[in-house]
């Protein structure tokens, strides 16, 4: 099983959630490589990067066992992306539960039924929590996340990691992605450059995670490939973590804006990010609360990991395992993104 996949095209992938921002690229990924993809969805969505008659679609829920009856059928490799995500604050615990903890154990014992060889769970860096902010978090740092998503892809990882039988299983942790295709980070970074100016808590040069969604492509293929990976669970990254201030910069200049910084201490901020939080319980709508991630604007989660290093992460062991080497620059990334939004910033 091991040697299973080494250079071995036309797999049979199965990809649950091929149709959001993430699963779309993977998607185009592997059909550009040769691979057969069958792709789970559970609701519609606008597809920018892939054709319908490209895939193998097939709806289910992952909260409903019947709708995933023989889903794995003949695949080999499975990526599951579907979850209830971070930016649906609307969701209860009992609803994050259900989809990304139990339906992941539903969708392990189909895998397993149908002999799948390996097992790849997206999950995020908020299945962790926050670090410390004295060094970067690693894979065997202890886990505490602080919310009901973050709890539950935690729960959901453990399941996966645990899995008993001949499927090797792999996690890897996703911080903040971007990239053509998303509009969840568009109203509060690229909204605000584009405006002119962006708020800076503090000094601004407090680390953080700023992905490209091609760079995480290209780590979990080789989690999805690679005979190092059966078994372990990885952080997934870019190059390395970036400044807030360098991020903004590099976000302005694909931009062609000229954008300038307001800086705010951090005692002010937190004061600000209070009234948010309170108005939003008034007014639960745009402009106070986003109307992509259903959260307030601002809020003092916001300024606690914009203000220190408590949001970054070690990529050393993906990639010394896996010889992981993000192939896109953060200026690259950033223009790639800008020229996709000129097209799609207000659909």
């Amino acid at each position: 099983m091991r040697r299973f996949f080494s250079g071995k095209a036309d797999l049979r992938i199965l990809v649950t959630g091929y149709n959001g921002f993430i699963g779309q690229h993977l998607v185009r990924a592997l059909l550009d490589a040769g691979h057969h993809v069958r792709g789970l969805h559970h609701s519609g969505a606008p597809l920018y990067f892939i054709k319908e008659n490209e895939v193998e679609i097939r709806k289910g829920d992952l909260r409903s066992q019947d709708t995933l009856e023989g889903i794995a059928a003949d695949i080999e490799i499975v990526f599951h992306l579907a979850a209830i995500p971070r930016n649906d604050t609307s969701k209860k615990w009992d609803e994050f539960l259900a989809t990304n903890v139990n339906g992941t154990k539903v969708l392990l014992e189909e895998c397993a039924r149908a002999r799948v060889k390996r097992f790849v769970y997206v999950s995020s860096v908020e299945a962790a929590g926050y670090g410390s902010g004295d060094r970067p978090r690693i894979e065997s740092d202890n886990a505490h996340p602080d919310n009901n998503y973050g709890k539950s892809k935690l729960k959901a990882e453990e399941l996966v990691l645990g899995n008993k039988g001949d499927m090797e299983c792999v996690v890897c942790r996703l911080p903040m992605i971007y990239g053509p295709g998303t509009f969840l980070i568009v109203p509060k970074l690229f909204g605000f450059v584009r405006k002119g100016f962006y708020p800076l808590i503090g000094n601004g040069k407090s680390k953080m995670e700023f992905c490209y969604v091609g760079n995480a492509i290209t780590a979990l293929v080789l989690a999805g490939v690679n005979e190092n990976a059966a078994g372990e669970l990885f952080y997934v990254s870019d190059e390395r973590s970036y400044s807030i201030r360098e991020v903004i910069t590099h976000v302005a200049e694909a931009m062609i804006v000229k954008v300038r910084f307001i800086q705010i201490p951090v005692l002010m901020a937190n004061v600000i990010a209070v009234c948010f939080e309170v108005a939003a319980k008034i007014f639960p709508f745009p402009p106070v609360v986003s109307k992509s991630s259903k959260k307030p604007f601002f809020t003092r989660e916001t300024v606690m990991w914009t203000a220190g290093n408590y949001n970054t992460v070690s990529t050393e062991k993906i990639r010394n395992m896996l010889d992981y080497r993000p192939p896109v620059s953060i200026t690259e990334g950033c223009k790639r993104t800008a020229e996709w939004l000129k097209d799609h910033w207000d659909q």
